[in-house]
């Protein structure tokens, strides 16, 4: 999921407990990241957990799509970790919001998602590749990470 070089500004869809954000910092240092939760129980283990809140990052309580939908970004990483009672919404891999996460990428900026492995991998991967121009797949254990470049 993470980069290969540091980004500026980060946005996490599906922030969780923060484990990409860690993650992130651990490796980078200090990055300025927005993450975007919906369940603010998860945003308390995040703030308790890894200590989110002494870092530089912006949590938001809010539903991810319709943050993408109206931010303005840009920023170089986007992580799209979203997962709702263990499953991938099918909405991740909709023209819109897809359209979105490519518009809020800088210009060689990477989008990282992950999701599940199962019968719709091909349809996935063919909704990603409509959108972004370049897209790789990685495999891990049950899980793929798409990492997508606009340009």
């Amino acid at each position: 999921m993470l980069p290969d070089t540091a980004p500026r500004r980060v946005l996490i869809l599906g922030m969780g407990g923060g484990t990409i954000a860690h993650l992130l910092l651990r490796r980078f240092g200090p990055l300025s990241i927005t993450g975007v939760e919906r369940d603010p129980r998860v945003i308390r283990l995040g703030l308790s957990a890894f200590g989110l809140d002494r870092q530089e990052v912006e949590l938001l309580e809010g539903d991810a799509f319709a943050f993408a939908s109206t931010a303005s970004g840009p920023y170089d990483y986007i992580a799209v970790d979203l997962f709702a009672a263990s499953a991938v919404p099918p909405r991740i891999f909709t023209r819109p919001f897809l359209k979105d996460v490519r518009r809020l990428l800088t210009r060689g900026g990477l989008a990282a998602f992950n999701y599940f492995k199962d019968r719709r991998t091909a349809q996935h991967a063919a909704a990603l590749q409509a959108v972004f121009p370049r897209v790789s797949v990685v495999e891990s254990n049950k899980n793929l990470i798409a990492r997508c470049r606009a340009r």
